[in-house]
């Protein structure tokens, strides 16, 4: 959930005779894109299938009573059809005579996806939209009937593509749900424009076969799940992975140019760090041993006259500052704690090397289910313990 109003930018696919307009004439094709479909497919076909058949770390989200088994760093929001002052939003796409997909119709369903890795280095963290709306047809549609409106196919299969649209490369999916007779659509649209450096062709298109896999996946069960670093690795995206390495040789390079740093946050643009790494000194070690020795669902509190809110204020760090907290989780190599009554939580971890201690603050947000932060935090716990 955002916390503040939802405002949906225009996006406009109408159909006729299987091929659409669009009054998107911003959309330049990018000069990235120059493989033929038929390379794609030949090229790609083994890293393809690697990538399908990599086990993912999956949780269930219920929204308006569909089940959407999603990727550990994915979440799911439903946004309801009407449009408001501050909300506008349109779809209009026409598969067949028998199904288009329209916003304004009663049965239209919308569901946004995003993704909590911040790869794009942007403010939009969006992976695409889920459209559910009822099969008005006898017969089942194939992938043909809807990759007609496309104007390249890079990659498709039965169920699954990537299409070039107006020179976007976006991923798609399709589904039939047997239960009420719908078809449930995935479409992506990434700004890859907001990727500094620019980003590849075949970085766009890993980032594309980790959405199908996602799709492909969302319906399935969930089994028993390996939750260690190497499994968490393994199913990251090549740009997910290159955010991470950046940031790691950022922090590196930082200490190495300053033996006297005591603490480096590698930040985004807009100058919020993502997380605070500390070298593992007498003084930072003071400070974890206090807050590892709390019992689980006991408090802390840290006062002005208390050496260790010296050292964490003179290193800008704010969580413990002003309330009592609670610890909700202990493990070997790092702590949780809560803010009383709200849902905020920081997250404090020691490298599994003793070299550093890291800690991560997840804000509160308005409106937010209270497991929200659930698998974002046990993701970066397995992070920050496997930091090198």
């Amino acid at each position: 959930m955002k916390n503040s109003v939802l405002i949906i930018f225009l996006t406009v696919f109408t159909c006729c005779e299987g091929k659409k307009q669009t009054d998107d004439s911003s959309v330049t094709p990018s000069q990235a894109i120059t493989r033929s479909s038929k390379m794609v497919a030949l090229s790609d076909s083994v890293k393809t299938e690697e990538i399908f058949q990599t086990p993912t770390i999956r949780y269930s989200h219920l929204e308006k009573g569909y089940t959407f088994n999603l990727p550990f760093n994915y979440r799911i929001e439903y946004i309801p059809n009407q449009n408001s002052q501050n909300s506008y939003y349109k779809f209009q796409w026409k598969v067949t005579d028998d199904l288009i997909i329209d916003s304004n119709s009663g049965d239209f369903k919308h569901f946004s996806v995003s993704n909590f890795i911040p790869y794009l280095y942007s403010s939009s963290y969006g992976e695409g939209d889920f459209f559910i709306v009822k099969n008005k047809s006898k017969n089942l549609l194939m992938i043909s009937d809807f990759l007609k409106s496309f104007d390249e196919v890079l990659y498709k299969d039965d169920n699954s593509a990537i299409i070039s649209d107006y020179g976007k490369l976006k991923a798609f999916y399709f589904e039939y749900l047997p239960k009420n007779s719908e078809y449930l659509v995935y479409l992506s649209d990434i700004p890859f424009q907001n990727k500094r450096p620019e980003a590849k062709t075949d970085e766009m298109i890993n980032q594309l076969l980790h959405q199908i896999r996602m799709a492909k996946n969302i319906s399935k069960p969930i089994k028993n799940q390996d939750k260690s670093w190497n499994s968490y690795e393994k199913q990251l995206s090549v740009l997910e992975k290159d955010f991470f390495r950046k940031l790691n040789l950022e922090v590196k390079k930082e200490f190495t140019s300053d033996q006297n740093l005591k603490s480096f946050s590698p930040s985004d643009q807009g100058n919020n760090p993502y997380y605070t790494v500390f070298s593992n000194n007498k003084e930072i070690e003071t400070v974890w041993t206090n807050l590892y020795a709390v019992h689980n669902n006991g408090t802390v509190s840290i006062t002005d006259t208390d050496k260790n809110f010296d050292y964490l204020r003179d290193l800008n760090f704010r969580f413990f500052y002003t309330a009592d907290y609670q610890q909700i989780l202990k493990t070997d190599h790092s702590t949780v704690f809560q803010r009383k009554s709200q849902d905020a939580f920081c997250l404090i971890s020691k490298t599994k090397n003793k070299k550093f201690i890291i800690m991560k603050e997840f804000p509160d947000l308005v409106q937010t289910p209270p497991d929200h932060y659930k698998n974002e935090i046990e993701f970066y716990r397995e992070l920050f313990e496997n930091y090198k």
